[in-house]
């Protein structure tokens, strides 16, 4: 019997170094492999973060540079255009103020559209609708307000000369000239009244009202139809 146990014993022991073989075995993954993902994580993480950086220093220096741009060329138009008024040259006055509106208006469309759509959306979800369009009115009205007029300023000064030279010739009153002035700081009506200025009193400007008109009936049709399609 003592020889049949230690038999056993032996045998189990083999089994178990085999068992422990084949364990150590199937632990073993390829070394290379996990250490190029380790080295490929450890390095590309290292190396986006400076790309991130550097790309952001890069994105940063452009901005400025645009925002300089964008205010030096103002200067150089609101000058320009001061220049066109001391000698009445009303086809420059025109020109600057049609060409920078249709810059301008894309812009400033797409701001009061989102504008608008916050507003409304804010105001569906409220249980005081009218305390909250207060509150969004008294906050971002003046914003738009400011931020049109700075984005529009060269359009603003155009107009302005033109009613000016429009009040020396043709005798417009100091209440038109307001009127048409504050029609200016209104998007979609500023563009009719700048035509009608134009047309009405230079004879200008009637094909680019037409095309125009039919671009915003088009725009506006396309914006209400396709949504419900």
């Amino acid at each position: 019997m003592d020889f049949e146990q230690k038999d056993d014993v032996e045998v189990k022991e083999i089994l178990d170094g085999k068992n422990s073989d084949i364990q150590v075995n199937k632990s073993k993954l390829p070394i290379i492999l996990l250490a190029l993902l380790y080295g490929t994580a450890l390095y590309g993480f290292i190396f986006l973060f400076i790309a991130n950086i550097i790309l952001l220093c890069l994105a940063m220096a452009f901005a400025v540079t645009l925002f300089i741009t964008f205010f030096v060329v103002m200067v150089l138009q609101v000058l320009s255009i001061e220049s066109a008024k001391k000698i009445e040259d009303i086809d420059y006055c025109l020109n600057t103020y049609f060409l920078y509106k249709y810059i301008t208006a894309p812009f400033i469309w797409s701001c009061g559209r989102i504008v608008a759509s916050m507003v409304l959306i804010t105001v569906k979800s409220s249980d005081e609708p009218i305390g909250i369009a207060a509150s969004f009115g008294l906050l971002l009205v003046p914003y738009i307000f400011t931020v049109s007029v700075l984005i529009g300023l060269p359009c603003i000064i155009a107009i302005d000369f033109i009613l000016d030279i429009a009040r020396k010739k043709f005798g417009m009153s100091s209440f038109k000239k307001m009127i048409h002035f504050f029609l200016q700081l209104i998007p979609i009506l500023d563009l009719i009244d700048g035509f009608y200025i134009s047309i009405k009193y230079w004879k200008r400007g009637k094909v680019a009202a037409v095309i125009t008109a039919v671009c915003l009936i088009v725009g506006m049709a396309a914006y209400f139809i396709v949504p419900a399609l």
